[in-house]
């Protein structure tokens, strides 16, 4: 009868090692899984951002940075609207070199737009806005998005 007890010690043992290894190896997934959708999320900012949102996000932004007038922020808002949605259509095309020709493109249409509308001080700060942010994403990771 010892062995038989022994055996099935034994046996119990390596089911509970094995019971162990299975949920540190599934914790250790999920861990990982958590970290890179979190780094994901980071890198893409206002990625899953509507277009709505997104021009919100801008004319609040502008508003802030270049002291918008009462006068300036619903032409402005309006202006920011316009593009981000011309800007969702390029969001979904697949070609890297056409999307970036495309929104190239838009983005001067867009700047000519608020030139008529901000002062000659106010489009050299956001020149320089516009600078400061292209060589921000330039310098970050690649988001993997497509």
């Amino acid at each position: 009868m010892k062995t038989k007890s022994l055996n099935i010690q034994n046996h119990g043992s390596r089911s509970f090692r094995l019971l162990g290894t299975l949920a540190f190896f599934f914790i250790l997934l999920l861990a990982v899984k958590s970290a890179f959708t979190q780094s994901q999320g980071q890198r893409q900012g206002w990625g899953n951002a509507t277009p709505e949102e997104r021009a919100k996000r801008q004319t609040e932004m502008m508003k802030t940075q270049l002291t918008l007038t009462p006068a300036q922020e619903p032409k402005v808002a309006a202006i920011n609207l316009k593009y981000a949605r011309k800007m969702e259509d390029v969001r979904k095309i697949q070609d890297t070199a056409v999307q970036h020709k495309t929104a190239k493109g838009i983005q001067s249409q867009k700047d000519n737009e608020l030139k008529g509308v901000f002062t000659a001080a106010q489009f050299k700060q956001y020149l320089k806005l516009m600078e400061e942010m292209k060589n921000r994403r330039r310098d970050a990771p690649p988001s993997n998005q497509h």
